[in-house]
């Protein structure tokens, strides 16, 4: 399968809670408009029921990565362990593996999981746990036409992992790609030395109950009980009930390794978006995922019975351009777009000042991979710089519009935006505002479905210019998947070897393999793309996360990967 690190999304969607490695650690230091440290002054106590809403719909499917959306991943979270985990700076930190070693040519890692990790049944998580989801991810029954396979790309860079996909061979174990030292200690063998493989794949890696699950065929796992209502599980909460896709109930895990849990009880229900705030207001839920306008946060900061934190993300917003059309093809059409839009108007007038301008594809939040605003051009609103760079490359005006001076013809680009949102077409309308004042005739395209946008773009509709977008990151900020050339999320179709070696040089050098020798390769690449703009950066979102303040929460949680899922040291007052 392609590997894509981040995940494309709607322009209009604010992200909020991450759904892959949620950000608890011992480390502490989120931004936060109403500090949770004030709600969390007391002694915890034991017992109580949380009530958490997601405004979408999941699968009670409960096998991570057997359904891959974050919404499905969300519920999962409440029952099972990642390898690794990243603090609320998105540092990597030992979660079920307490430590790991690199071979000198780093194509060994040599594991070594927690010595007091067990499941919920109180058996130890072994290293054969480790190596039945390795396994799985691989098997043709994952990958068939059933599963669909969709996380493959974790385990791609496995030693074997080809023979396995093929039913050439049935475990990593006989492929020289994992290797069991004993119970606690195990080895994972790499084809290619790859320095965001640790981060971004083999972190991960979820532990499956090899003791539960040996004899049941991977092509059964997905119709059988353990995978709609799992008994033993690795994570703070055991699965009590799922109904319906919409309603599931959870009970604390009392071995569970980390602690057991103070909050006795979590239920996860589907709730409507448009009512969620008024059922919070009300006390009937205490803790949103998703679903919450950015709007409708604004006004709950007025409720004093909720607490409100505002951390960074790392989803970013950005005016996408179809790079092979010949008007894009010079910088200075591109950076003349970039001084046009006003972008701090939009972010007040549209999102209330819920965002921030970025100008780099690797957001703040990365601060080990981000590169210091002194050192980027930063594009301030600038209409008449804008019309300078337009008439530098030719594109001057006759009239009121300029001239595409390939054709002799007034250029008219045609914009996509998305449907079902008032806010994206808000947004479009504003963007559409700004260029046509510096003589870019702009045209709307009529409103699309998402699905519908990707489609166009990977079969090159003719009627599309621009579009917007966004894209939000995982723990990784690996440009693989969306920068290169030949890439699947690659849809401005923009071509440069040297954006090709720089990508390379985040994960390929020897230098690679320490966080501080990879931070040093990402300022290349984001000074190069910041120069280029392949795309238009707009703004980096920030994510505001509301619950009860009967909800006690340790400030360690919040960060850019967001707050959840519920940790042990949660608790709930009367």
């Amino acid at each position: 399968m392609s590997k894509v690190k981040g995940v494309l999304a709607s322009f209009a969607v604010v992200a909020s809670s991450s759904l892959l490695l949620a950000g608890c650690s011992d480390n502490s230091g989120a931004a936060s408009n109403k500090s949770p440290s004030a709600n969390n002054a007391s002694t915890p106590t034991d017992g109580g029921t949380l009530t958490v809403a997601q405004g979408t719909k999941w699968n009670d499917e409960f096998i991570p990565n057997l359904d891959s959306s974050g919404y499905t991943a969300a519920m999962t979270q409440l029952s099972f362990d990642p390898l690794l985990n990243v603090n609320n700076k998105l540092q990597v930190i030992p979660w079920l593996m307490a430590k790991y070693k690199y071979s000198s040519d780093h194509k060994t890692i040599t594991c070594w999981l927690q010595p007091n990790a067990k499941w919920s049944d109180g058996q130890p998580i072994v290293s054969r746990d480790v190596l039945l989801d390795m396994d799985f991810l691989a098997s043709p029954a994952y990958n068939g036409p059933h599963m669909q396979g969709q996380s493959e790309y974790l385990v791609d860079n496995v030693v074997g992992a080809s023979k396995i996909v093929k039913g050439q061979a049935k475990s990593f174990a006989d492929t020289g790609g994992f290797t069991i030292i004993n119970d606690k200690e195990f080895q994972v063998h790499v084809q290619q030395a790859d320095a965001a493989f640790l981060t971004a794949d083999l972190a991960n890696i979820t532990p499956l109950p090899y003791h539960v699950l040996k004899d049941i065929p991977f092509s059964d796992w997905m119709d059988m009980s353990y995978d709609k209502l799992p008994t033993v599980v690795s994570g703070a909460y055991i699965p009590v009930s799922a109904n319906s896709q919409s309603i599931d109930t959870f009970k604390a895990n009392p071995n569970y390794w980390r602690g057991k849990p103070h909050i006795a009880k979590v239920v996860l229900e589907q709730t409507s978006p448009d009512v969620e705030p008024g059922l919070m207001a009300n006390g009937q839920i205490d803790f949103a995922i998703n679903g919450i306008s950015a709007n409708d946060k604004i006004k709950m900061k007025r409720d004093p019975n909720i607490v409100e934190t505002t951390m960074p993300s790392t989803e970013y917003a950005f005016l996408g351009l179809d790079d092979k059309k010949t008007y894009f093809s010079d910088v200075r059409v591109r950076q003349a777009f970039a001084y046009a839009i006003n972008r701090n108007q939009i972010i007040n007038g549209i999102f209330q000042g819920m965002a921030v301008p970025t100008n780099s594809p690797t957001p703040d939040a990365y601060s080990w991979a981000s590169t210091p605003k002194s050192q980027l051009n930063q594009y301030p609103y600038n209409p008449k710089k804008a019309e300078q760079l337009l008439d530098e490359a030719g594109f001057v005006k006759k009239g009121q519009w300029r001239i595409d001076p390939k054709t002799g013809k007034t250029l008219v680009l045609h914009l996509a935006v998305t449907a079902g949102s008032a806010t994206s077409e808000s947004e479009a309308t504003a963007i559409q505002k700004n260029l046509q004042a510096v003589g870019i005739d702009v045209e709307e395209n009529s409103p699309i479905d998402f699905n519908t946008l990707i489609n166009d773009l990977q079969n090159n509709a003719p009627n599309i210019d621009m579009w917007l977008m966004g894209n939000e990151l995982g723990p990784d900020p690996d440009p693989r998947g969306t920068w290169g050339t030949q890439d699947a999320g690659n849809y401005w179709h923009y071509s440069n070897t040297e954006i090709d070696k720089l990508i390379k040089n985040t994960w390929a050098l020897p230098s690679d393999f320490t966080q501080a020798g990879r931070g040093q390769q990402f300022q290349a690449f984001n000074k190069f793309v910041n120069q280029q703009l392949p795309i238009i950066f707009l703004f980096n979102y920030q994510d505001v996360q509301v619950y009860n303040k009967k909800v006690h929460i340790p400030s360690k949680y919040f960060g850019p990967m967001g707050a959840w899922p519920v940790g042990p040291d949660w608790w709930i007052s009367n």
